[in-house]
């Protein structure tokens, strides 16, 4: 990013006073993408049918869901500064409810379902005033969010390199007649 010529910040999206310090020190500039690329999940073993809690669902929902919102919010005005302003949510397929077949992880789904939803309503929004809002989905990409290690050994899991490659190229192809779609990485619209 910084070679890019990029400012890279750190927030805490499960935190509103972060998310309130990071706008502050933001100020007014133009801001032309948002990128709400934070998540977190917890291991399969909490996040059960048996075995979800309260606390998994509150820490889940804060960054997932509710940061996204929040952080766009604080810097609208920022966004409609932009000729051309971005907006990216980065859910994940877990949270179509159209494509659940495997059950299972219910704070995580839940919080990506809900992203989804935050996100098509940002979509209608603020689409009279041009802001393109896109959804996306990563794949299988070789992170540390999936605890477990499962996701490393399957075959179409990526590197985050490559993921991110492909998903900039996703984002950055919508146009005004897209917003508000979900996108899997490799270019196809994904079900709600």
């Amino acid at each position: 990013m910084q070679k890019l010529g990029c400012k890279t910040y750190q927030c805490d999206l499960a935190s509103t006073s972060s998310i309130r310090a990071f706008a502050d020190s933001f100020g007014n500039r133009q801001l032309d993408v948002l990128l709400n690329i934070a998540g977190v999940m917890a291991p399969p073993e909490q996040d059960g049918l048996p075995t979800v809690s309260q606390p998994t669902l509150s820490e889940t929902f804060s960054t997932n869901t509710f940061g996204p919102l929040l952080l766009t919010q604080a810097l609208l005005h920022c966004l409609l500064q932009s000729p051309s302003p971005r907006i990216g949510l980065m859910s994940s397929r877990v949270g179509s409810i159209a494509d659940n077949s495997s059950g299972g992880s219910y704070a995580y789904r839940a919080s990506k379902a809900a992203l989804n939803s935050v996100g098509k309503s940002m979509a209608v929004d603020l689409q009279e005033k041009g802001v393109v809002v896109v959804l996306m989905h990563p794949g299988f990409v070789k992170t540390a969010l999936d605890t477990s290690g499962k996701t490393h050994k399957l075959k179409e899991a990526v590197e985050p390199e490559e993921a991110a490659v492909k998903l900039w190229a996703v984002f950055a192809s919508k146009s005004i007649v897209d917003t508000g779609k979900f996108w899997h990485r490799e270019g196809q619209e994904l079900p709600w």
